[in-house]
């Protein structure tokens, strides 16, 4: 008999869903030899059936992230967890048209869950988890681990691809290297690094900037722009996620709801620690679901978790770079051009920079108001900055070597009116003297840079200045555009 969750569904995948429910349900009274066999040909209609799914569905959006073929293990824990689904949503009054919306996985990827045709992946689990009318548990979850470990929660994903092991190797071979320049994202990649880089951020100065970007005015007019809707918070390289957290917290208040996910993006394992815990602490009482993934931000475009968006579903993806991370890119435009090339016309981006002091055509100028050229830097943020900087020098070089930070000047940007200030590592050891790029950052003429981002499809929403006459910043809304 054919269940109603598969009622409507094109005739052939009714056919193909009988067959399957009539195989599963004689499959309990067979031998051992029998059942072997019979599996073999459940995991065959499994595969005819998830191509004519992909044959039929409108405009082409694949369900294969959020379904699993079901384990002959598996088979009583799927049946019970289907169940279980069906039930929550039926008890939730929830359509599965309105569970596809509030979730982001598709409909008829839930009726396929419902049916116990498959099993959920766990970005489909991690989903539903974070729809509040479902009240899913982890001791709800098909796997084993719930049931004896009622503390188990689903908050971390490793990205694809992603060998933090290789990428130290690679910095222990840089920092050997004859000079050049050290990628910024592998600063922040072992412990210690984390460590200092908590403890400048620590700093009464810093903080005191920080704290002083108006991310309540920002979650005031993100909420006029969105209405309503559920929000998806992709933080990029949220350090210890202080601000993050701070904007996604204003969010849920001012909206007064808590239909919200945020994402925790970061390369360094120790941070990406610090920045969950933060992140669950300050949020619980809030409700909202936080998701920690181990990745580097500028491979977003393999990562599908974060970019799938279901036709019709009614939420909003909000990606953040705080802490000028924008300003310390590499080259800032190519990564807007092809890293956040999988972001949907009408998702938001929310980042900081700090503006130029001088003009860019006027060096002389720059070196005498910019405080990282006009002051000595003793003071106890750059000493610690410095010794963050040096770290990786000290612990990875085969020779014991002294390292000094020194500032330059480059004037040659890709962004029209802006200039960077790259810091510098003179390593002096026995085998010579070398010297590396280890940290760069850029100042902006707002509307220069505003007409090149519009150029790469995100047009400016608002902007609200922060940080005084000392550390003037820019706090921008983009959106990215048709």
């Amino acid at each position: 008999m054919l269940s109603n969750a598969n009622s409507d569904l094109p005739w052939e995948q009714q056919a193909l869903h009988l067959v399957i429910e009539t195989v599963q349900e004689a499959l309990h009274d067979k031998s051992p030899a029998e059942q072997q066999s019979l599996q073999a040909a459940l995991m065959t209609l499994r595969g005819f059936l998830a191509a004519s799914r992909l044959t039929h569905e409108e405009g082409g959006t694949s369900w294969e992230p959020f379904l699993e073929p079901i384990a002959p293990s598996d088979m009583s824990r799927i049946g019970a967890w289907s169940q279980t689904l069906r039930e929550r949503r039926e008890a939730a009054s929830l359509s599965r048209q309105k569970l596809s919306e509030l979730s982001g996985v598709p409909e008829g990827a839930l009726q396929a869950l419902e049916s116990g045709t498959y099993a959920p992946s766990q970005m489909a689990l991690l989903h539903l988890l974070s729809v509040p009318e479902l009240d899913l548990e982890t001791q709800s979850l098909p796997w084993e681990a719930s049931a004896s470990d009622p503390n188990l929660a689903l908050n971390c994903w490793l990205a694809p691809g992603f060998d933090p092991v290789k990428m130290i190797k690679d910095l222990a071979l840089q920092v050997n290297g004859h000079g050049g320049h050290i990628e910024q994202s592998y600063l922040y990649m072992d412990h210690m690094s984390a460590a200092h880089w908590c403890a400048i951020a620590e700093q009464k100065d810093y903080d005191a900037m920080q704290s002083s970007m108006p991310l309540e005015r920002t979650a005031a007019r993100i909420i006029r722009s969105n209405g309503q809707c559920g929000l998806d918070v992709v933080a990029l390289g949220p350090g210890s996620a202080r601000n993050e957290v701070r904007l996604v917290k204003q969010l849920m208040m001012q909206s007064g709801h808590a239909d919200l996910r945020l994402y925790l993006l970061d390369i360094s394992q120790p941070l990406l620690s610090v920045a969950y815990r933060h992140a669950a602490e300050v949020l619980a009482d809030h409700g909202g679901a936080v998701f920690a993934i181990q990745g580097n931000f500028h491979h977003l475009p393999r990562y599908g978790q974060l970019l799938y968006s279901p036709r019709r579903a009614h939420r909003r993806r909000i990606i953040t770079m705080l802490g000028h991370t924008f300003s310390n890119l590499e080259n800032e435009l190519r990564f807007m051009r092809n890293s956040l090339c999988g972001f949907a016309s009408g998702d938001l981006l929310v980042m900081d920079f700090r503006l130029a002091y001088a003009s860019a055509t006027d060096p002389e100028e720059i070196r005498r108001k910019d405080p990282t050229f006009a002051v000595r830097r003793h003071s106890d943020l750059s000493q610690r900055r410095d010794e963050f900087l040096a770290g990786p020098f000290k612990r990875y070089g085969t020779d014991q070597a002294d390292v000094a930070i020194t500032p330059a000047l480059d004037m040659s940007c890709a962004v029209p009116g802006s200039y960077g200030v790259d810091l510098r590592a003179q390593v002096h050891s026995d085998s010579g003297e070398r010297q590396f790029s280890v940290y760069y950052s850029r100042r902006y003429e707002p509307q220069q840079l505003m007409n090149a981002l519009r150029r790469e499809g995100w047009e400016t929403v608002e902007t609200w200045e922060y940080g005084g006459e000392s550390n003037p910043c820019l706090l921008v809304l983009l959106r990215k555009m048709n």
